[in-house]
């Protein structure tokens, strides 16, 4: 889809809106513990919880930034998502809570996001009459935006240091793990850098992705409360994030070192700029979390700074130290 094109998009909008509605054809997020909006917009326990799946499209900062209304629905204390240092970590990609562990003790839980049993290969080439490609020629169930694996555009994490969700900005998140070709199944994990440790609180983390079309131009986020576990005093710490830059044609044109989370097709904070034209496979540029915009696959190592990241970060400084002297009189009694 063209820029130009964006004004027609409010009826396919709307026709998006009737689907999710439904329960059919629905989109993805990572659920997991720590997640923001894991009860949807409550308190209460919601297992059917699909709020944090709704595509993000032409919408401002409040709106679309950790998916907007969902940075008032925090964990419950105490509650993380774990990273570990050098590790990894694994997440439920799926259409609805319903359909991971963290629901009915994963009775509804399959291979796949969307609860169903579909092929190994599941693509737009595997005939299923249960469920057909969409009109875009697009696997329809789950929605993955996608004809098939490797057709996937690739998801990513992020990790922000300061955890004041009142304050935190997209330029305070640095990717840290990629997973190409994803999302496909339920299942995903992500390779982990040395991260140094979160400060008391724990750090904000940010899962996202944008499709490669096969679909509207949209993209996804959610917010998880997360600590680093593990992590080294020798740690180095995380650089302050730059946008990414398309690079597809000329690698030697991609952003070395720590990139912020993409920003695309919103009303407002884009921090991506297309080329014109069309990219390799033949369709309008778009920027996923893969090669094309300089995001490798697995941990991205090349994020730090040549600082050693403090062991506490973000703490008031050791107090002074302080040497009491007390004065004891003694008196003797003669003999």
């Amino acid at each position: 889809m063209t820029f130009s094109s964006y004004a027609s998009f409010s009826v396919r909008a709307a026709l998006v809106a009737m689907v999710l509605a439904s329960g059919s054809n629905a989109h993805l997020v990572a659920y997991s513990k720590g997640m923001f909006c894991k009860n949807d917009y409550g308190t209460a326990d919601a297992p059917n919880a699909a709020v944090a799946i709704s595509p993000l499209w032409n919408l401002t900062w409040t709106d679309w930034f950790l998916h907007g209304k969902c940075r008032q629905y925090p964990p419950p204390a105490g509650e993380f998502l774990s990273i570990p240092s050098g590790g990894n970590f694994t997440v439920e990609i799926a259409a609805n809570r319903a359909f991971t562990t963290l629901s009915y003790n994963g009775g509804k839980a399959t291979d796949w996001p969307d609860g169903k049993v579909h092929p190994t290969n599941w693509s737009t080439n595997v005939n299923d009459p249960n469920y057909p490609p969409t009109s875009s020629g697009c696997i329809s169930s789950p929605n993955l935006h996608a004809h098939n694996e490797s057709d996937a555009a690739g998801t990513a994490f992020a990790i922000s240091y300061n955890n004041n969700i009142n304050t935190v900005n997209i330029s305070d998140f640095t990717v840290f793990s990629v997973l190409p070709n994803t999302p496909y199944r339920r299942i995903a994990t992500y390779q982990v850098p040395n991260l140094p440790a979160c400060p008391a609180g724990g750090c904000l983390c940010a899962w996202a992705w944008i499709p490669n079309h096969c679909g509207q131009d949209n993209m996804y986020m959610n917010g998880y409360r997360c600590q680093v576990t593990g992590a080294t005093a020798s740690a180095k710490a995380v650089a302050s994030p730059v946008p990414a830059q398309w690079c597809e044609s000329d690698q030697s044109q991609c952003i070395i070192g720590a990139k912020q989370l993409s920003i695309q097709y919103q009303a407002q904070g884009n921090n991506v700029q297309l080329p014109p034209g069309f990219q390799k496979d033949g369709s309008w540029p778009s920027p996923g979390y893969n090669l094309k915009m300089g995001f490798k696959s697995g941990a991205q190592t090349d994020i730090f700074s040549k600082a050693t990241a403090p062991v506490t970060p973000n703490t008031c400084p050791a107090a002074a130290t302080v040497t009491v002297t007390q004065t004891v009189t003694i008196t003797a009694t003669p003999k």
